[in-house]
């Protein structure tokens, strides 16, 4: 456990030298990270087949959406580049 002390310090130190604008794109690679690794523990959840999408649920949901939810897509793709 002294092994992953360690670590956490190190990485809270790198964290801290990186300028401001670089903690959106950590905070993806973190997360993008914890992805992978969950997905690697839980193969079962890899074998389940999706639940079947349905034109109407879309419809539905994107009808009592209260946001611009195109203009959400847009902007978090811009954060991206």
């Amino acid at each position: 456990m002294a092994n992953a002390k360690l670590y956490e310090e190190q990485i809270l130190k790198e964290i801290k030298a990186l300028p401001e604008e670089a903690l959106p794109k950590v905070l993806r690679l973190i997360t993008l990270v914890r992805e992978e690794f969950f997905a690697q523990e839980r193969p079962e959840l890899q074998k389940m087949p999706p639940k079947p999408t349905s034109h109407e649920k879309t419809q539905q949901l994107l009808a009592a959406s209260k946001s611009n939810w195109a203009q959400e897509l847009i902007a978090e793709r811009e954060d991206r580049l």
